[in-house]
């Protein structure tokens, strides 16, 4: 299986378009709620780990926000 993630012209400077098919799709739906869970850590691990100090001070003040909301 092969991801890529492309940006689109009407997301420019607003995030990625990442296709997904329904195989896939049904894939995910057949994992358990543990392996949901290890992949969520693995990709927070992974974004933390390649973010900038600004990404992060961002991602960090989002987090307080909905806490306190």
């Amino acid at each position: 299986m092969q991801n890529t993630i492309t940006p689109k012209a009407q997301n420019a400077n607003k995030g990625y378009y990442f296709d997904v098919t329904d195989n896939e799709i049904q894939e995910h739906l057949q994992r358990s709620v543990e392996d949901i869970f290890a992949w969520l850590e693995n990709t927070n691990k992974f974004i933390a780990q390649i973010q900038t100090p600004t990404e992060k001070l961002h991602t960090n003040l989002a987090k307080s926000a909905a806490i306190l909301n």
